[in-house]
């Protein structure tokens, strides 16, 4: 397959065309975001951004609608937090206006005025007690909800806690599950609802919402009103104005949106004509995710994902209709705070397009649907026909024991108007694996992996069994099988897009970071043959050792994954070796690139040199640890290296 050619393009090699996307667009020039919060009575925007050229330091800044970003968080501070070691809600605002955030150095809670440099401690600070996911008292602002995470002890404990401010006090109002997140008042500060799990479910595969009633600094007849351990799913409880719930679950095999009145015992299923197969959650993975919120009664504004693709609603909770708001492209995120209200008639959500990166918007929808950009995340000048579309695909699974399914995938062709290839000739193929494995791929515009397509690689982003963003039972099928089906979706997507002529099969990649890691070895090691290459960040290599080192919040994850219910201790020991890519190294035909941070808490650097065992075999492999990174790169000048290096990796082996 070749592209077609332009009168003034040049012919070069698919992988060899010059691109203008460099590997600083990446990582001095892009922003990550993280959360979005809004002062309403002021009207005032505040984004959390993550700056790589400033080590990672996760700055809160104004982006209010006149088109100013001023800093307002000091420096020295980073709003950030390490509870369940993935953070998020680092912060929030009280109706007067004041910022409460996590500081990521010294694990303290502060008060911030905006335009103002005093931060004003709020706690006697400890490293190791954790806290996040805030929320303020309606009417006693010193009162702040916080979720608690105490290292102090061998087993983490995991509570919820109300800050008082007046006093530097911390009282425990909830306590005794292994998690808690989604702390929050009801609007008259009567009532508190929060979300709790233990092991070895995760957030998504069984949890409880609770109702209590707030009185006097302490929580009473507290009862469960959704959930069930193991089998039901709750995500994001709201209060609406009336003192009723909204809240996400997935009984019906799909994340819906159930509405609880006050004083009801059962919540009713906001039933949105043509939209009971999509989600309106996803993994919470990071405390504070919002896909949804409340305008007013009957008005919310919602984000849904189906097949694996993001989209943004209005829909009304009494008559059960819905507005698409089709907003050029918008391709909402789905992870963290990222929607939030503004007034009865407007809203802002991060979100980026197939042509432009991840970006802060304005929503108006009082009148007619009018968008507004506040800020963008890569303030980047290139011209729009570079980029490469992703396309959703779904294939057969040719390989395994699950032949009857399908998987799907993201296809990014080889796109630059300054080059064709020579005619007759196949592009090479990067496979990208997303981390998790519960978790999915956007088909929003990633730098990163323009910066590939524009050089003339294909890219397929696989969403293999055990995805979100498909339902329960697609998460589910990995159940049992993580290293084997996902692996046989993998393989099975190679075989599907050689057949249709896309991608030279000879010249194959593989690469992923965390789970996409793992499954980054897994694939070169059960399937040798189909690979000319791999590049494994921070990936999982022994699973045993996995297991007993990781963190609480992880510590279980394993189980679902791998074991059979019922499964012996002997029977756990031998598929825990056997799925693991260490004890398989001798298997591995294709040179591996490493690329680790020294200080990861959830993927060990002990996992990747233990994979150096690949020279032993006569295999070609090459570590990289990053100095100071933890599990992910957040550092502009790793970022940078990192691209460059997984970049040289492909040119030595899929450019042969």
């Amino acid at each position: 397959m070749s592209l077609k050619a332009s009168s003034s393009s040049t012919a070069a090699p698919y992988g060899k065309w010059k691109s203008p996307i460099t590997a600083d667009h990446i990582s001095a020039k892009s922003l990550s975001f993280q959360e979005v919060r809004v002062h309403e009575p002021t009207g005032k925007i505040y984004l959390l951004e993550s700056r790589p050229a400033e080590e990672g330091r996760c700055c809160i800044v104004d982006c209010s609608t006149d088109g100013q970003h001023v800093d307002v968080l000091p420096k020295g501070y980073s709003a950030r937090t390490g509870v369940h070691e993935y953070g998020g809600a680092a912060f929030t605002i009280g109706m007067n206006g004041d910022i409460v955030f996590a500081d990521w150095e010294t694990k303290g809670v502060y008060s911030l005025s905006p335009g103002t440099d005093d931060c004003i401690s709020l706690l006697d600070a400890d490293p190791k007690i954790y806290y996040a996911d805030f929320d303020i008292h309606p009417t006693n602002s010193a009162l702040i909800l916080a979720v608690q995470e105490n290292h102090h002890s061998k087993v983490v404990e995991n509570s919820i806690v109300v800050i008082d401010a007046s006093s530097r006090k911390v009282h425990t109002i909830a306590s005794g599950a292994d998690f808690y997140s989604h702390p929050k008042f009801s609007p008259e500060g009567d009532k508190v609802c929060w979300l709790q799990w233990n092991h070895p479910d995760m957030p998504w595969t069984g949890s409880l919402l609770y109702v209590a009633s707030w009185s006097e600094g302490a929580v009473a007849d507290a009862r469960v009103v959704a959930g069930e351990r193991g089998k039901e799913s709750i995500s994001q409880p709201r209060w609406l104005p009336d003192a009723s719930l909204l809240f996400a679950s997935d009984r019906s095999g799909y994340y819906q949106l159930y509405h609880l009145e006050s004083g009801q015992e059962d919540a009713r299923h906001i039933n949105l004509r043509g939209l009971s197969d999509v989600e309106f959650a996803g993994p919470e993975w990071m405390l504070g995710m919002c896909t949804y919120v409340s305008l007013s009664r009957d008005k919310v504004a919602a984000i849904y994902t189906k097949n694996g693709t993001e989209s943004l609603i209005l829909a009304d909770l009494k008559s059960e209709t819905f507005t698409d708001l089709r907003l050029e492209g918008l391709i909402p995120a789905l992870y963290g705070s990222t929607l939030c209200r503004v007034s009865d008639t407007a809203f802002v959500v991060i979100g980026s397009t197939p042509k432009s990166p991840p970006a802060l918007y304005h929503v108006d929808v009082e009148n007619s649907v009018k968008m507004t950009l506040l800020k963008t995340s890569a303030d980047v000048d290139i011209p729009l026909y570079f980029y490469s579309t992703a396309e959703h695909i779904s294939f057969p699974v040719v390989y395994g024991d699950d032949r009857d399914g399908h998987s799907h995938a993201l296809y990014l062709a080889p796109t630059n108007p300054n080059y064709h290839a020579p005619p007759g000739s196949l592009p090479p193929l990067i496979i990208s694996l997303h981390g998790g494995p519960t978790g999915h791929v956007s088909p929003g515009l990633s730098l990163a992996l323009q910066y590939f397509t524009s050089r003339g690689y294909a890219l397929a982003s696989v969403d293999y069994a055990g995805s979100s963003g498909y339902g329960r039972a697609y998460r589910e099928r990995l159940d049992g099988k993580w290293g084997i089906r996902d692996i046989d979706d993998v393989a099975s997507c190679v075989s599907y897009l050689g057949s249709t002529g896309k991608i030279d099969q000879a010249r194959v990649g593989v690469t992923g970071g965390s789970a996409g890691g793992y499954g980054t070895l897994q694939s070169l090691c059960r399937y040798p043959s189909m690979w000319a290459g791999g590049v494994s960040l921070y990936g999982i290599a022994d699973l045993k050792t996995m297991a007993a080192t990781t963190h609480k919040f992880e510590s279980h994850y394993l189980d679902g994954l791998l074991f059979p219910k019922g499964a012996s201790h002997a029977e756990k020991e031998k598929l825990l070796k056997k799925r693991s890519p260490l004890f398989h190294a001798r298997a591995i035909k294709a040179p591996v690139l490493l690329l680790q941070g020294t200080e990861d808490k959830v993927v060990p650097p002990d996992q990747a040199s233990d994979m150096k065992i690949i020279e032993s075999n006569g295999g070609d492999v090459k570590l990289v640890l990053m100095e100071g990174e933890g599990h992910g790169f957040r550092m502009g000048e790793n970022i940078k290296k990192a691209i460059l290096d997984e970049d040289d990796w492909w040119a030595k082996t899929l450019l042969k």
